[in-house]
C-alpha cells in the first residue's frame, strides 16, 4: 500500500511533526510526504521519509504527483490541500485530516461553503479535537464521516530527545510554538512585560519562528526585555530547551489540538494556557490552568514561581496528565483502520 501525504507548507510546525510522526510508525506502509519546497527538507532527510517538493501546490502539481507515485490512498492534511485534491481527484481514497479549527469554519463564507462541497469526495475525515466539529458550521451535515483521533504523542521518544543536548540555562516560563496571529503573540508579551516587572529576574524562553517573530524580537528590544527574554527561533529538537523550563505559557487564539501542551507535560512542565480548540480537554487544574485574562496568566505563573510545593504537585500531575494522551500505539491503530 502506498499512501501520498500532502501538506501546504514548507516549514515544521504542528500539522508537519503529525504527518512524519505518522510515517515513521507505518512499518508496512509505503509512505511519501509532498510539500512546498523548503525547510521542511532537512527534517525529512534526517528522518529518511520519501520527500515529494513541489514549487506550488496546484492542480497541475497534484495530478503530475498522482501520474509519477501513483498512491493508493491521499492523506490531505488540512483545508487547502484537502479541498485541492478533492478538486483534481474526484474518485480517489481521499482522507482530510484537520489539524486546526481556523475562525472560518464558525461562519458561513466561501471557505466553509467550499469544504462542505468537498467533503462529498472524502473517504473519512480524521480531526484533532471534537472542537473542530462542533464549531463548524456545517459539522452537522458531514458528522457520519468524522472521526476524532486526537494527535500522536510518542512520550519516549520525547524523553529521549530531551537528553539529545545540553542546555546550560534554566528558564521560569517558556513560549513553543510559531509567532503567528493564532497564537496571540500580542498578549504574550504583554503577560512578558507584567512578568517581568514584577519579578525582575525571570528567565524566558520564546522557541518557534513564524511571520511574527522579527516583528516580536523587535519589540523585545524595544521594551528592553532581553535580559530576560532569550529569542531562540526556530529549533528542530526544542525539548532540552523545554526540558529546562518551569513552566509554559500557550494563550492561543485558536487551536487544533494543542500538541505541544501534551509534549510540555509529559516532561512535567505544568501548561498555563487560554484552553482554546483542544486544549480545554488537555489541560486542567491538576497540571496547569486555563487562562481568559492577561492578569490571570500573570497571577498563577507568580503563584507557581513562589510556591515550591505547590509548583511539585503541579509537574507530578503534569507527568501523570501526559500518560492519557501518549498511548501512540492505539494512535497508528487508528490510522491504518482507516487505511484499509
Amino acid at each position: 500500500m502506498k499512501v501520498l501525504h500532502i501538506l501546504n507548507t514548507n516549514s515544521y510546525s504542528g500539522a508537519e511533526n503529525v504527518a512524519i510522526t505518522i510515517i515513521n510508525h507505518m512499518l508496512n506502509v509505503d509512505c511519501v510526504y509532498l510539500s512546498l519546497n523548503g525547510p521542511i527538507s532537512e527534517i525529512l532527510q534526517n528522518n529518511n521519509i520519501h520527500y515529494y517538493p513541489v514549487d506550488k501546490l496546484s492542480i497541475k502539481s497534484l495530478k503530475k504527483a498522482i501520474r509519477e507515485l501513483k498512491p493508493d490512498i491521499i492523506h490531505a492534511h488540512d483545508y487547502t490541500a484537502s479541498i485541492l485534491c478533492a478538486l483534481c481527484f474526484p474518485n480517489a481514497k481521499i482522507i482530510s485530516h484537520i489539524h486546526n479549527n481556523s475562525p472560518w469554519i464558525k461562519s458561513y463564507g466561501i471557505y466553509s461553503w467550499a469544504y462542505l462541497f468537498s467533503s462529498l469526495f472524502y473517504k473519512k475525515i480524521l480531526t484533532v479535537s471534537d472542537s473542530i466539529e462542533n464549531e463548524y458550521v456545517f459539522g452537522n451535515l458531514i458528522r457520519n464521516k468524522i472521526e476524532c483521533i486526537g494527535n500522536p504523542t510518542d512520550i519516549k521518544l520525547i524523553y529521549k530527545k530531551a537528553m539529545e543536548y545540553k542546555v546550560n540555562k534554566k528558564y521560569d516560563v517558556i513560549f513553543l510554538g510559531r509567532l503567528t496571529p493564532p497564537k496571540n503573540p500580542d498578549l504574550l508579551m504583554k503577560v512578558f512585560k507584567m512578568l517581568i516587572s514584577i519579578k525582575s529576574d525571570i528567565k524566558i524562553a520564546v522557541v518557534g519562528a513564524g511571520d511574527q517573530y522579527e516583528s516580536f524580537k523587535e519589540n523585545v528590544h524595544i521594551n528592553r526585555l532581553q535580559n530576560n527574554v532569550e529569542m531562540y527561533g526556530f529549533v528542530e529538537n526544542p525539548y532540552p530547551i523545554l526540558n529546562a523550563s518551569k513552566i509554559m505559557i500557550l494563550p492561543s487564539k485558536w487551536e487544533g489540538y494543542g500538541l505541544v501542551a501534551v509534549e510540555a507535560l509529559s516532561l512535567g512542565v505544568p501548561v498555563i494556557c487560554s484552553g482554546a480548540g483542544g486544549l480545554k480537554n488537555i489541560v486542567n487544574s491538576s497540571c496547569g490552568k486555563i487562562c481568559k485574562t492577561k492578569d490571570e496568566y500573570v497571577e498563577e505563573i507568580i503563584n507557581l514561581l513562589n510556591d515550591e510545593q505547590g509548583y511539585i504537585t503541579k509537574s507530578n500531575n503534569a507527568k501523570e496528565r501526559a500518560k492519557v494522551f501518549g498511548d501512540i500505539d492505539s494512535y497508528i491503530s487508528k490510522i491504518e483502520n482507516s487505511y484499509k
